[in-house]
């Protein structure tokens, strides 16, 4: 009796062991999908939208996508609707659809079945307590594993999985991180408040050096978001610079710029007389329009 005890006890214990060595079933997450016509002539815009009914969030992915990568371009060009499968397959997990399409469009059910491989090798980088919900979110954006290290190699220490998904969204990557930095000589790693607006601005390494080559080297992420959010580029700069007013102080091409005043306007004053005014003759002479008075009919 005892041997047999300890038998269905050391049985319990090796199951319990299995239990805990081996990771918990993954739970798919259903919802629906919906494609129709795209701005692209060989492109349709997949909306992918899931209700998570533990949390009670709701999440909705729009993306251009080529049908003929789906295998149902013909099913969509077709007159009647058909029943369609297809799969869409990401590093975090894949959407496995069935539904209909025909028409130009279609629509069905997903199920999302997230990635026990994408989840090991995040939780092997720090990033604990990923559930199903967190595989959603990254597949929604193309999230990898590749990607998420070389932005870490890149100098972006420490970043949550939530701030991974948003950098990845907007096209944040190592090589930008990398571009950036060079270009402000930082050797300090950039946090997401100074990249995202940035990115947002289209500040590029391109219109930073740019900017550089023309006289007006922003020193700061800070200073470049500034410049950017008024519309200070290199064509900008140069047209002051024909116009008498090269090499200026950064703030001050960014308060010329704020009310107007470009090489063109420069011009126009100096036609009415006034040469090569001072700084604060030129904004005076804009914000009082005094040159749009005498330009007017009958002056």
């Amino acid at each position: 009796m005892r041997a047999a005890l300890r038998s269905i006890a050391a049985g319990a214990l090796l199951l319990l062991q299995l239990a805990l060595a081996s990771p918990a079933a993954r739970a798919d997450i259903p919802g629906t999908w919906s494609i129709e016509p795209s701005a692209g002539a060989d492109a349709a815009n997949l909306t992918l939208r899931f209700a998570i009914a533990a949390t009670g969030s709701r999440h909705t992915t729009s993306f251009a996508i080529d049908p003929a990568a789906l295998g149902i371009r013909e099913a969509l060009a077709g007159r009647r609707e058909t029943g369609v499968r297809f799969v869409l397959s990401r590093e975090a997990g894949s959407f496995a659809c069935t539904g209909f399409a025909g028409n130009g469009r279609g629509a069905g059910s997903v199920v999302f079945t997230a990635s026990d491989a994408f989840l090991h090798a995040m939780r092997e980088r720090g990033f604990a307590g990923l559930d199903e919900e967190d595989a959603l979110i990254g597949a929604a954006v193309d999230l990898a594993v590749r990607f998420v290290d070389d932005l870490i190699g890149a100098g972006y220490h420490r970043p949550s999985y939530r701030m991974l998904v948003v950098l990845r969204s907007m096209g944040i990557d190592g090589p930008y991180v990398r571009a950036v930095r060079a270009a402000f000589g930082r050797s300090a790693p950039l946090d997401a408040e100074q990249l995202i607006p940035l990115r947002s601005l289209d500040v590029s390494p391109r219109y930073l050096m740019d900017l550089r080559d023309a006289g007006l080297p922003p020193a700061t992420p800070e200073a470049a978001i500034r410049a950017r959010s008024l519309r200070v580029d290199a064509p900008y700069v140069r047209g002051l610079g024909r116009a008498g007013y090269a090499h200026l102080d950064f703030e001050d091409v960014l308060r010329l710029r704020a009310i107007g005043i470009d090489g063109a306007y420069i011009e126009r004053v100096e036609a009415h007389g006034f040469p090569h005014p001072s700084l604060e003759q030129l904004i005076e002479l804009k914000t009082m329009r005094i040159i749009s008075l005498l330009a007017a009919p009958g002056r």
